[in-house]
Order: structure tokens, then C-alpha cells, then sequence
């Protein structure tokens, strides 16, 4: 896999990415939601965000969710893992906390070699 680290800014339509390619996944912020899903004018612990994928290629995107679900093994926070097909758009929601961070952190894989396993189940 290739790996772009990407940082999402959390003020409305801004866009971050490595660099400028048609060929580079991007991150918008949309907007903090609340339970129902409205927007709301000020932070919330939820958000909605806009993950494009130009490239041919598969491209997975893991998440940091400050405040979000907890690892049931570890106890340690869990990373959202976000798939998105060849030459097209997810829109997400996500849980972001209840941050005063500026950014929030993603990191974008682009598949480039995969491998179908069959594992037998007892």
C-alpha cells in the first residue's frame, strides 16, 4: 500500500492534501451535525466529512475519532477505517469529540497490490 498522510482542517469547504494531483485523494470538512443530523453552528461531537478518490486505485483512510470508540481488547481509542471505491466520493459521518482542535488527523492507503484469502471457520 501507499500511504498519503492528509490533514483535515475543520473550517467549512477547506480541502488538505500532500500535494496537487488529480490522482491525490482528498478530505473536505463539512459541517459539526448534531444527534439528528442538522447542522449546527458551533462544535459538536459529531461531523460530516467528504472523502474523493480521483485515482483508479482503491484507497482506505483510517481516522483518529478523539472521544470515539474504544478498542474492546486494548481499551485503547479505535481508529474509523473508511473505504473508498475507484473515481468516486464517500460522504461520512464522524464522531470527532468534543475537541477545540484546528485539524484532525487522516491517513490515506492506496491499494495497490491485494490478495483474496478463504479462511475456513470451525
Amino acid at each position: 500500500m501507499a500511504a498519503f498522510v492528509i490533514g483535515c482542517s475543520t473550517s467549512p469547504k477547506e480541502t488538505s492534501t500532500v500535494r496537487n494531483s488529480k490522482e491525490t485523494p482528498t478530505v473536505r470538512f463539512g459541517s459539526y451535525i448534531d444527534a439528528a443530523g442538522n447542522a449546527v453552528s458551533g462544535k459538536s461531537d459529531q461531523a460530516t466529512f467528504e472523502f474523493e478518490n480521483p485515482s483508479a486505485s482503491l484507497v482506505i483512510c483510517t481516522f483518529h475519532q478523539p472521544g470515539g470508540p474504544r478498542d474492546m481488547i486494548t481499551g485503547g481509542p479505535r481508529d474509523a477505517l473508511i473505504s473508498i471505491q475507484p473515481n468516486s466520493t464517500n460522504r461520512v459521518v464522524l464522531r470527532v469529540g468534543q475537541t477545540n482542535a484546528e485539524t484532525l488527523s487522516v491517513k490515506v492507503m492506496r491499494v495497490v497490490s491485494s490478495r483474496e484469502l478463504s479462511v475456513p471457520v470451525p
